[in-house]
Order: C-alpha cells, then structure tokens, then sequence
C-alpha cells in the first residue's frame, strides 16, 4: 500500500514540522466556499498538539478561516503527497509580521508514499531558456521551460523535433538558464511524454531528472520554492 493513515500525535507533529521545515506550500480547500487557498505552516507546537499557518493568500480565504469555516490541507513535502481533513482556525495571533492561524493537529493524516512532485509552472515574462543535448542526437535542442517541480519539468520547443522523442530517452544535459538567481543548471533527464502540434509546428515534452547530486537538486528546489512565493504573492 502507498497510503499511510498516521494517528499518533508525535508522527503527524514531525510531518508538520518537515513542511515548516522545507517551506512546502499547503492548499487549503474550504468546504462551504469550494475555493482553494496557499499558505505555509509557520511553527509546530508538539505539547499544545496546534500548528501555526501563515494568513491565505487571498482575502477570501482570510476571510473563512477567520470565521471559523471547516478546511481540509494538501501538501507535497519533498515528492510526497500529505492529505488532511477536519481543521478549523481556533485563534488568530496578531504578530509583527502579520497574522497567525493557531489550529488544533488533524486527528488522522494520510501520508502517501507514491512520490507525487508539485508543479510550478513558468510565467511567460520569465523566458527560461533550455538547452538539451543528447550525445547520439547532431544537435542540440532549444527549448523554453513551461513547468518545473523536484522531479522534473515540461519544455516546449518551437519547433517539431526530429527524430522525434523516444520514450526513456537519455540526455545526458539539460541546461536551465536561471536568471533570476544568475546562474545556470546543468541535469541528466529523460523524455517521458511527448506531444506534436504539427498545426502549430511546435512540440511540448516532458521530462525527469536522472542521477541528480545534491547541490544541482537543492538550486532546482529553491527555484521551485522561489516560483511558488511569486505565485502566492501574484495570488495565483
């Protein structure tokens, strides 16, 4: 089984304090609005048994938790997918930095253990150029990156590429152009699906990241990171 139903308060403390920890953002979903709102977990007290959320990103959601409404939170924490249900603000805390959302532990957390990576995708004012190099293929391929997670991304090439993928096929590098960190990633991948426009002339794939070393997976990560802050901020 990939599900883990976890009830003891000391598992779902320590999964609380890995999101706290890597900043993975949460979805909370209120029941009466149907909407869908980011936010973080700020802090984990084990001995209360509460946990801190940051204040939603949008005023609506601000809105129905401070009032109290029923909520349930989606995470990805490292490539695994976090499920909970039945929360409810019980107090707000008004610090320096803004507000804070005290709500009691979950009485049961479904932890799944099928890696599932959140997917940010790329604003088209970033521009994030790809290049792929496979050294079986003449050339290299230039592409554009569409979305990007822990895992791996999309890139849309415009143009139809030939010969066309293969599925599995190995490049040995992908290079991301990461200006707004100024520097540049360079990662083996693999093709996975791919899809031909031939109205368009163009071709969409996707990707996944193979024998990544851990310097390479923790820029890939602060720039996912740093997407989804921009996401949140846009109220996106």
């Amino acid at each position: 089984m990939d599900e883990h139903l976890l009830n003891r308060p000391a598992e779902i403390a320590s999964l609380l304090s890995s999101l706290e920890r890597h900043r993975s953002p949460l979805t909370l979903h209120f029941a009466t609005s149907g909407q869908d709102h980011a936010s973080l977990v700020l802090g984990v007290d084990r001995e209360k048994e509460e946990f801190y959320l940051d204040q939603p990103s949008l005023l609506a959601g601000q809105k129905a938790a401070e009032s109290g409404e029923p909520f349930t939170v989606r995470a990805v924490d490292q490539g695994v997918s976090i499920f909970f249900s039945g929360c409810q603000v019980k107090e707000v805390v008004e610090l320096a930095d803004g507000p804070v959302y005290v709500v009691a532990f979950p009485r049961q957390l479904i932890h799944n253990q099928k890696r599932d990576a959140f997917r940010v995708r790329i604003p088209l004012s970033y521009e994030i150029k790809a290049d792929l190099l496979a050294y079986e293929r003449k050339a290299p391929l230039i592409a554009q990156l569409v979305d990007l997670s822990h895992t791996g991304c999309q890139l849309l090439f415009s143009y139809l590429v030939t010969p066309p993928f293969q599925k599995r096929e190995v490049f040995e590098e992908l290079t991301l152009d990461l200006q707004a960190f100024e520097k540049k990633v360079t990662v083996a991948v693999e093709a996975r699906h791919a899809r031909y426009d031939d109205k368009k002339q163009r071709t969409l794939c996707g990707f996944r990241f193979i024998h990544v070393d851990g310097s390479t997976q923790a820029e890939i990560d602060r720039f996912v990171i740093f997407l989804q802050r921009e996401q949140r901020r846009l109220g996106l």
